[in-house]
């Protein structure tokens, strides 16, 4: 029997639907090791452009063109309004933002380069779409006002105010990000030796310490106000107050809530990044061990702050 050359492959391919051919990228990046939160992404920014040249009827990889694409990416950059038919989100008025069109076009890029690899095109029809540039604003960090009033809005005595103050000082203290937060278990929190073992971007784990103030505030809410976890098998440091694994989305609606209670209403949970790196740079700290995440911030940080944490 004769065995398929790579013509007969591609031959193939352009039979196929984008719906299948978009399911075999999936299982590739899965193999690949990438996370479920990776893989949601490429499948989340890549049905706009399966809907946009389907019309109707399923798209093969044959009806596609580069221009397409860029009709595409030209109407997404038109779009007057946002979370339109979302069910859970109500549709707000406003386009989308620069780097939500940047993100598309990265996933058809690597779809395209995917295609390529894997036998299905001959060449990359997308080698040549441009990715748009994307505005550089310079971040306005939380400043020590600012984060003194986040930390005196919160009541340590009580459950919620116990969960809100350890989550404060985690994010401030180490620079983790929200969703290393929701993951944390008991199991990974080192309280005895100063750190926490996080899993971040790409399923890889490092240890972040942290100081005398963040212990202090781990110790009194796992032994104190931590709710009794609903299943035995729940190991996460934040909980709920139904004993659940806090997700990422009541994380960054409760950092909201206490942003509008301390009068602070642009605060989010990336926020608390900023002042961690920016503090660490500004004492001394280089670059490559920042990109580690390996050092906590109230080893570096200026006078105010310091008070801020110590009088809470």
């Amino acid at each position: 029997m004769r065995s398929r050359t790579g013509k007969d492959l591609r031959r193939e391919g352009m039979d196929l639907s984008l719906i299948i051919l978009i399911d075999l990228f999936a299982a590739t990046k899965q193999t690949e090791g990438r996370s479920t939160k990776t893989i949601s992404w490429y499948c989340g920014m890549l049905a706009p452009f399966v809907e946009y040249v389907s019309n109707g009827d399923p798209a093969r990889l044959s009806d596609i063109t580069i221009d397409d694409v860029r009709d595409l990416v030209a109407s997404l950059q038109n779009r007057t309004s946002r979370y339109e038919n979302h069910p859970l989100t109500p549709t707000q008025q406003g386009g989308l933002s620069p780097h939500t069109i940047h993100s598309h076009v990265r996933a058809l890029k690597a779809f395209s380069s995917w295609l390529v690899d894997e036998g299905y095109t001959e060449k990359d029809v997308f080698a040549r779409l441009k990715r748009p540039k994307l505005p550089r604003p310079m971040i306005n960090i939380l400043s020590d006002k600012e984060i003194n009033r986040l930390i005196s809005a919160v009541n340590p005595d009580c459950v919620l105010g116990a969960r809100m103050y350890v989550i404060v000082l985690l994010l401030l203290d180490t620079g983790i990000r929200a969703s290393e937060l929701c993951t944390l278990t008991l199991g990974n929190t080192f309280i005895d030796q100063d750190y926490v073992k996080v899993c971040g971007k790409g399923d890889k784990e490092r240890m972040v310490p942290f100081g005398a103030t963040t212990k202090k505030a781990l110790i009194r809410c796992i032994t104190t106000w931590r709710p009794q976890p609903a299943y035995s098998d729940i190991d996460e440091v934040v909980l709920s107050v139904h004993g659940t694994p806090l997700t990422y989305d009541g994380l960054l609606q409760a950092v909201k809530r206490l942003g509008r209670r301390a009068n602070v209403p642009r605060v989010h949970s990336h926020l608390f990044r900023h002042p961690f790196a920016v503090r660490y740079l500004m004492n001394g700290g280089d670059v490559m061990t920042l990109r580690l995440c390996i050092w906590p911030i109230d080893r570096y940080q200026s006078p105010v702050h310091r008070r801020a944490l110590d009088q809470c």
